[in-house]
């Protein structure tokens, strides 16, 4: 499990200090057309090879001693057996990766639910709300609404005995929705947590889709509300991985320096065609690392990957805050995408931070 190098150097770092996240969009397919797609999903029916999958795969051992890889798309369950051929790279090669694949659900049968729990890969679901919101959103590329087929296949991987993390997409359509979404995954049963994702504007996403900061901040709240309403009654409990992670920080006292892999300097993602960028939601010239079959990308890749953080300038609003230790910072593909303005996100921020707060306070 090697690459070739130019001139036997890796360039910029050691193996352990390398990247930790690789993404490996599989297919540029898709079975919907969410109006906010980041990666113009079903736009075009590119496949990722497997050269370029194990070349991926090879990059990121010759730089990192351990990492996690994430299946996405388009719908990367259009291209599931390349998946399972990563995955059995990996298990051949002794590799220490954890895996995940994030679909939207809808293609995952009783068969397919099977499957997966076959591969033991871990499964991120795409939900944004009920058919309502959730179908103006995400749209079959018929127009028809997504939502009862995701509901079906979050079940059935229930009945395999799968669990599940939910994401959804925040935007100004959905952000009512939220309580009633938690009162849909507490139903369901088998969803760990549920992961808000603030609309970035990029790919399909237009500025009327960022929802109205006071409204994104009563409704998260009356979300979290009803998850403690629905535990409290007797039912299943629905966490916020937000939530959790701030819980964690101010148990252990130990501050949070990175919103995320790519804040860290510490991500790759590669598309189905082989370009290589350092975030799924900077998918832009300026942010380009280069082609994944070319023999020198493992050339420089530590430095490249920080210069890329460093053409996000940071927003002076949250170099402000004292609470920088908790929440983390803003996502910097928002930041970029809105030329600083983090209002949104902060005030999101700030609702997951009262919440763990309380939380800590009466343990």
């Amino acid at each position: 499990m090697s690459i070739d190098r130019c001139d036997g150097k890796t360039g910029g770092g050691g193996i352990g200090d390398g990247p930790r996240l690789l993404v490996l969009a599989v297919v540029a397919d898709c079975n919907l057309r969410c109006r906010y797609c980041y990666a113009g999903g079903g736009d075009e029916k590119t496949h990722m090879s497997w050269p370029a999958a194990r070349r991926a795969v090879d990059l990121m051992v010759d730089h990192s001693d351990r990492f996690k890889v994430q299946f996405s798309g388009g719908e990367p369950l259009i291209n599931l057996d390349l998946v399972e051929k990563v995955l059995l790279y990996l298990e051949d090669g002794g590799v220490d990766a954890r895996c995940q694949v994030q679909t939207n659900a809808t293609l995952i049968s009783t068969e397919m639910a099977d499957r997966l729990k076959g591969l033991g890969i871990g499964v991120g679901v795409s939900l944004d709300g009920l058919p309502g919101p959730n179908d103006r959103l995400r749209p079959f590329a018929d127009g028809s609404g997504s939502a009862g087929a995701a509901v079906a296949g979050i079940k059935n991987l229930g009945d395999a005995g799968v669990r599940v993390g939910m994401t959804c997409v925040l935007t100004a359509l959905n952000v009512r929705g939220l309580p009633a979404l938690v009162a849909l995954a507490s139903y369901l049963g088998n969803v760990d947590g549920i992961t808000l994702d603030l609309v970035r504007l990029a790919g399909r996403a237009g500025r009327d889709m960022v929802p109205d900061p006071a409204l994104a901040a009563r409704y998260l709240d009356a979300a979290i509300e009803r998850a403690e309403m629905i535990a409290r009654m007797g039912g299943y409990r629905v966490k916020f991985r937000e939530i959790e992670r701030m819980r964690r920080i101010l148990s252990a006292g130990r501050g949070r320096h990175y919103h995320c892999y790519f804040d860290a300097g510490q991500s790759l993602m590669v598309t189905p065609g082989g370009e290589v960028y350092p975030c799924p939601s900077l998918l832009l010239p300026e942010f380009r690392l280069g082609d994944i079959m070319d023999p020198c990308i493992g050339t420089g890749l530590r430095d490249g990957l920080e210069h890329a953080r460093e053409i996000i300038e940071p927003s002076s609003r949250c170099q402000r805050c004292s609470d920088g230790w908790l929440c983390g910072g803003p996502c910097p593909a928002y930041v970029f995408s809105t030329g600083g303005d983090v209002e949104v996100e902060c005030v999101i921020k700030g609702v997951f931070m009262r919440h763990a707060r309380e939380a800590a306070e009466t343990r």
